[in-house]
């Protein structure tokens, strides 16, 4: 059975010293860094499904802005009633209608939390997905470090940094061995709103075999950043995405 993991529960009380469900807070708005509808390999068709809570005693109206790569922003508003939950089914093409798009999502409103869940629906193999969490844009950091990255046993390794920020960010990559040795690093320049990902980068770096590496990512400028990587299995497809803590901010 094809899994679907979402590994954010012990990382999360490294963000903050809020309550580990508190992956928002009020008057932050709530970043899922990358959304999207597009095929991809393998004859796999790629779509994103929303969820949305609000833990608010009045009914909320969310404020939903979408920053498509290469495109101009788009905004939505959606009600959710109090102590309530509701899905945005294929969000790209229902609620923002594009049918091939990909970009960040912001979230606003009074104790909102949202996350994604992005997944194949087109593979004969069946469907595998990930999830992916939102996070108050006052709990991100300067900094986004991940470690235990595999791309042994079968395992290939994506990762990707989103600027919620209103100007450009410079990141800085570095990439590193268990014992914290450099084997490569790289600088970005990510446009607002924007989103870069670095495909299967044990292949695409010539990096050495290993079962735990180590990304840390930073912003040049101290604006805050949402660091993630995705590994995932290449016979199944099942995928773990976690994002980026900041044990250094």
């Amino acid at each position: 059975m094809r899994k679907l993991t979402l590994g954010i529960v012990l990382a999360a009380c490294l963000l903050s010293a809020a309550p580990l469900f508190a992956l928002r807070t009020d008057g932050s708005p709530v970043i899922i860094p990358v959304i999207g509808r597009f095929p991809g390999a393998g004859g796999t068709q790629w779509r994103t499904d929303v969820f949305l809570h609000n833990a608010y005693e009045p009914a909320q109206v969310f404020t939903l802005k979408y920053y498509p790569t290469g495109g101009a922003v788009i905004e939505r508003t959606t009600t959710v009633q109090k102590y309530s939950s509701s899905i945005l089914n294929d969000i790209v093409l229902n609620t923002f209608g594009l049918t091939n798009s990909g970009g960040v999502l912001e979230v606003s409103g009074a104790r909102v939390l949202a996350r994604a869940r992005i997944y194949n629906s087109g593979n004969a193999a069946g469907e595998f997905g990930q999830g992916v969490p939102g996070i108050g844009l006052d709990l991100l950091s300067r900094q986004a470090f991940l470690f235990g990255l595999s791309g042994t046993s079968g395992n290939r390794v994506n990762i990707g940094v989103a600027n919620p920020n209103d100007v450009p960010v410079t990141v800085n990559i570095y990439i590193a061995e268990a014992q914290g040795l450099g084997v490569y690093g790289f600088n970005p320049t990510i446009p607002p709103h924007s989103y870069v990902q670095y495909s299967d980068i044990f292949n695409a770096y010539g990096l050495p075999a290993s079962a735990i590496l180590q990304v840390d990512m930073s912003s040049a400028g101290g604006l805050p950043i949402y660091g993630y990587s995705s590994e995932v299995r290449n016979d199944t497809g099942d995928a773990v995405f976690n994002f980026g803590t900041n044990p250094n901010s």
